[in-house]
């Protein structure tokens, strides 16, 4: 999954956020932006169902974003569920910030394997998860610029 040293770095840049900091693209506040990275990380980690194969589509899309792409692209919209624009005060950052800062701090200690499917790339095994992970937080920080 996340390994220590990402998950460490990670928390570093989460712990240099600032309520007032503006994004340098898109539209979140940096609580919606906390908000939205621990709901995405909660589906990972509590996700029990079904899988279905990943379509030839979902693979080609999987590939070219984990390992020719040198970083999430700006602007992508992802599913209208993980959207908080709206839906969080500014005065919930220091909350939302402590809950994604302690949710990072579990993710090196999962003993259980994490099989479950992403939106746009399908089911991604433990070692997937941890890249994307890392990944969606990466380009979240860089929006806020830590």
């Amino acid at each position: 999954m996340l390994q220590k040293a990402f998950a460490d770095g990670l928390i570093e840049r989460a712990e240099r956020l600032e309520a007032g900091l503006v994004p340098r693209w898109g539209t979140m506040t940096p609580a919606e932006m906390l908000r939205h990275c621990t709901v995405t990380n909660e589906q990972i980690l509590t996700w029990e169902g079904t899988l279905r194969p990943a379509t030839l589509w979902q693979r080609v899309v999987k590939w070219y974003s984990l390992y020719l792409l040198p970083r999430f692209p700006r602007h992508v919209k992802g599913p209208k569920r993980y959207d908080m624009k709206g839906q969080v005060a500014d005065g919930q950052f220091e909350t939302e910030k402590s809950r994604l800062i302690s949710q990072l701090r579990k993710f090196p200690h999962l003993r259980k394997p994490l099989y479950s499917p992403h939106p746009f790339f399908g089911p991604l095994t433990t070692r997937e998860w941890g890249w994307v992970v890392y990944r969606h937080l990466d380009h979240h920080f860089r929006q806020f610029g830590v």
